[in-house]
């Protein structure tokens, strides 16, 4: 970004912004406009877009080849039903 051109942007903050703006500034030891800068940056990661991960669609084909889910959740799905006990030859 050192590179980057840069555009001017004004806010107008209340007195006690001001002050807390300058003490936060002086004990990181960067001046106010590189303060604002590193914190906006923090706060604007989360709108930055992110690519899909390729991986996404491969999870989706493969869980048809694991069984059918009903079974797994049978007990959850009919908690009064008691299991049937299982005879082997």
């Amino acid at each position: 970004m050192a590179h980057a051109r840069k555009k001017t942007t004004t806010i107008a903050l209340e007195p006690a912004a001001d002050r807390l703006l300058t003490r936060a500034a002086r004990s990181t030891g960067v001046s106010r406009s590189e303060f604002i800068r590193r914190q906006l940056e923090v706060v604007l990661e989360q709108y930055r877009p992110r690519p899909r991960p390729r991986s996404a669609g491969v999870i989706k084909s493969r869980l048809a080849e694991r069984g059918d889910e009903a079974e797994l959740f049978r007990l959850a799905v009919h908690p009064t039903r008691p299991e049937r006990p299982r005879r082997y030859n």
